[in-house]
């Protein structure tokens, strides 16, 4: 009778063990997915003027040291403050004075104005650079990933767009949080400007995500009806439509040029896109951006949904000292 009992109780023991090892394991997978979601959780990580400045200065310095001289947007120091920014400056009207009209600063639409036709015929192709520096911009909007845990973001309520020289021109990059910035090229050409790279970076879970297309065939001007950039492994096909009007930017009534654009053809069949981008004839600067994604992303966990939405305005033409 007592190898029964041995026997019995050996089974206890070891059913004992493997509840308390069960445990024991579910507690360190607990552990590590906590110290797993620490590692890759989604951060919003604020840029202030210092940084953004700090980081065009080293760009200016790279290029002297480099032996070559930035392309002539302006000196690189904020001597932009010498032009007249009110109407009439250059010599010409910036619109006849019955053709202002005032506009609310929230609003997302473009004033209805009608410049003169020799304006027209001059701002048709826009051939000025915007002046080196980083200007401050106003921001609302956010972005969203729908992966594993999920993601989100809302925007501060100011970031920064920074004008740097490039090879062909200069680089427009807008900083919303160190984790969300994208940039333009803007190339000067002989008839007039167009778009170059095409630059989009987005961070989340701790992973970059940095998203490099050539744009082709892109004017800036006011009979474009296309914007092409592609990569090896993405496109961005835009229909666009153009506006020149009269806008309120930074309490000045500034003659603006409006490219509003709509993906035709994308990275996948769902994608959908939009973009608005305003543009001040004058300076060259852009001075207002909306931008709406709502974008299907192929990923090793499956597809996941991304949207994004936002509105961003100049809050002054002069840059940041």
């Amino acid at each position: 009778m007592v190898r029964p009992s041995n026997a019995c109780g050996a089974k206890r023991l070891r059913g004992r063990l493997q509840k308390n090892l069960g445990v024991v394991l579910v507690v360190l997978l607990a552990v590590a997915g906590v110290f797993a979601v620490r590692s890759f959780r989604t951060t919003t990580t604020e840029i202030d003027a210092a940084v953004a400045v700090d980081r065009l200065e080293q760009d200016l310095d790279g290029l002297e040291q480099g032996g070559s001289s930035p392309p002539s947007t302006g000196d690189s120091q904020p001597d932009v403050d010498t032009k007249d920014t009110t109407e009439g400056s250059g010599g010409e009207p910036a619109a006849d004075e019955d053709d202002l009209i005032e506009r609310s600063d929230d609003s997302a639409e473009p004033a209805e104005a009608e410049p003169s036709e020799s304006k027209v015929k001059e701002t048709s192709v826009l051939s000025q650079l915007p002046d080196v520096g980083v200007y401050p911009i106003a921001v609302t909007g956010g972005e969203q990933l729908d992966l594993a845990t999920g993601a989100a973001r809302e925007y501060p309520a100011e970031g920064f767009v920074t004008v740097a020289p490039s090879a062909c021109g200069v680089e427009i990059r807008t900083d919303f949080v160190l984790e969300r910035w994208q940039s333009l090229e803007w190339c000067e050409t002989g008839s007039g400007l167009e778009l170059g790279q095409e630059q989009i970076f987005h961070q989340f879970f701790g992973l970059d995500d940095l998203l490099v297309r050539t744009c082709t065939d892109s004017r800036l001007s006011a009979d474009v009806t296309s914007w092409n950039c592609q990569s090896s492994d993405s496109v961005a096909e835009r229909a666009v439509t153009t506006t020149l009007t009269v806008a309120d930017v930074v309490g000045q009534e500034r003659l603006v040029l409006v490219f509003a654009t709509t993906l035709v053809a994308g990275d996948h069949p769902d994608n959908v896109e939009t973009i608005e981008l305003w543009v001040d004839i004058e300076t060259g600067l852009p001075v207002r951006e909306t931008r709406m994604y709502d974008f299907t992303l192929e990923t090793p966990l499956g597809d996941a949904g991304y949207t994004e939405a936002y509105e961003w305005s100049m809050l002054s033409l002069v840059p940041i000292d």
